[in-house]
């Protein structure tokens, strides 16, 4: 039955290898997801509330900010808005992935940006970059997408019902940077994304006190600042 969805067994080849590469690799979030669902109860949300999280805010690095916010008793708004300036770097991937997916309905292209994480998009350009001119594109992306999300929601409800039991001095806290680490030394290959990243980090780190927990929205600003400046006069 499955076969069916499929137009042709090339598609269906890209859909299973999009399956089988997120497999390999998905026991990597586990120590992430499980920061997240224990950040959800310590955060004070509700047994139901801390599942449903990852399955609606699908994004470890906003879910990540959020839930620190709201644990430092910020203000709602300002945790919001920080999760949404994290998360700014997807309108850069919509925009690389938009010429593939500009010809689908809007329902089918409204499923594919909820389906868009770091991982989803570093995968599914390396595939693409690999296989040029590939029409299957869109079928691995359903492949890498098929597994992550599920997983990830998985995960994330592991540490919400069993957190607890996790040893302190396990210190799984220090997945997140590193995690955030990782992403970033694959993706910064130009001088303005250098230039982005040390003024974003200088800045998250001299403007840390600033009221309202507004240092991470305003380090965000300062580092998109620098690569767009570094950008337009580096091309002059």
């Amino acid at each position: 039955m499955m076969t069916n969805i499929f137009p042709d067994v090339a598609a269906r080849a890209a859909f299973m290898e999009g399956v089988k590469d997120v497999m390999i690799v998905s026991p990597s979030f586990i120590p992430f997801a499980l920061v997240c669902g224990v950040g959800s109860v310590n955060a004070g949300l509700s047994t139901s509330a801390a599942l449903a999280l990852p399955a609606l805010v699908y994004g470890g690095s906003s879910q990540a900010v959020l839930l620190q916010f709201l644990q430092n008793s910020a203000a709602l708004w300002i945790a919001v808005l920080s999760g949404l300036v994290v998360n700014l770097r997807m309108a850069i991937y919509s925009a690389a992935m938009a010429p593939w997916v500009r010809h689908l309905p809007l329902h089918k292209r409204m499923l594919a940006a909820s389906c868009l994480v770091d991982n989803a998009f570093a995968f599914t350009q390396r595939w693409r970059e690999d296989r040029p001119g590939n029409p299957n594109f869109l079928w691995y992306y359903a492949g890498v997408s098929a597994i992550l999300w599920p997983n990830w929601v998985l995960f994330c409800a592991t540490g919400v019902l069993f957190g607890s039991v996790v040893p302190a001095s396990w210190q799984l806290d220090f997945c997140i940077p590193l995690s955030f680490i990782s992403i970033m030394v694959l993706q910064v290959r130009s001088r303005a994304l250098v230039a982005a990243a040390i003024t974003g980090g200088a800045a998250s780190v001299m403007l840390f006190d600033l009221p309202l927990k507004l240092g991470l929205i305003a380090a965000c600003l300062c580092g998109m600042v620098a690569g767009l400046l570094v950008q337009k006069f580096g091309e002059q």
